[in-house]
Order: structure tokens, then C-alpha cells, then sequence
């Protein structure tokens, strides 16, 4: 049964999914690999490292803008999040940018991939930001 935070957030994300892409949708997608609030770019941070050729979850993925670029720069990615709301606005970010990126329902304090199936697991905004990270640092780890 879902914790009384993630029924919160599941809610909230669902509801306001199409506001949140109304006003950001266009800029993150304009900067797909930037973190945070002011953009930094992964190129000039390295988070990521070189990514073309590993397996890559992105925890609240939101429209995926991010999982999306990182198709495009080799890698396998795949997106997670908690609204289904968030995964629409996901799927119809993917197939305007020709990749296929799978994507997952899920929060990021039970995931739902066997220990080791990915090679970077990362989040900008999204799962970490809104789950406990008694919980999801370990599932991330």
C-alpha cells in the first residue's frame, strides 16, 4: 500500500502535470541536460560522464526531456515516475523527438528493476526531491 506522502505526491503530480509542462515544458526541452533550477549544463558539470552505450534510469523522469537526450547521445535510457499524468506528457515528449524511450510507473522508494540493471541512476528533479531518502538512496544505490 502506498505511504500517505506518496499518495500525496501521486496526486498532486497528476493534477498539476499539465501546468508544470505548460510553464517549464518548453525551456527543459531547450536544455534537456542542464540540472536544476538555473541549468547548469552537464557538460560543464560531468554528473553524468560519458553515457553513449549504458543502461540509464532517470527517477522522476516528469516528460523526459532528459531520458530523451540521453537516447540521442547513445544511451539506453529509461524513464520513471510516479504520475501517469507526467508519463503522457513523457510518451508525447519521446515521440516528438523520434527515440523510444520505455517508461515506468513507479516511485522511487520500491523500484520495480532487479539490483544492477542499470549503469547510472540519477534524478534532476523528481523522486529524490519528493520521496524519503531513507528509501530511495539505497534503491538507487
Amino acid at each position: 500500500m502506498a505511504r500517505d506522502h506518496a499518495r500525496h505526491n501521486r496526486k498532486f503530480w497528476d493534477a498539476d502535470s499539465d501546468t508544470y509542462q505548460a510553464d517549464h515544458g518548453a525551456h527543459l526541452s531547450r536544455t534537456p541536460t542542464a540540472w536544476g533550477v538555473w541549468r547548469r549544463p552537464e557538460s560543464e558539470l560531468r554528473v553524468l560522464d560519458e553515457v553513449a552505450g549504458r543502461t540509464v534510469l532517470e527517477l522522476g523522469c516528469g516528460a523526459a526531456q532528459w531520458s530523451a537526450a540521453l537516447v540521442h547521445q547513445g544511451a539506453q535510457a529509461v524513464g520513471l515516475d510516479f504520475s501517469a499524468r507526467q508519463l503522457d506528457h513523457a510518451c508525447k515528449h519521446s515521440t516528438a523527438q523520434d527515440v523510444e524511450v520505455p517508461l515506468v510507473q513507479a516511485g522511487g522508494e520500491q523500484l520495480p528493476f532487479a539490483d544492477a540493471s542499470f549503469d547510472i541512476v540519477f534524478c534532476d528533479h523528481g523522486a529524490m526531491s519528493f520521496c524519503d531518502p531513507r528509501r530511495t538512496v539505497p534503491e538507487a544505490a
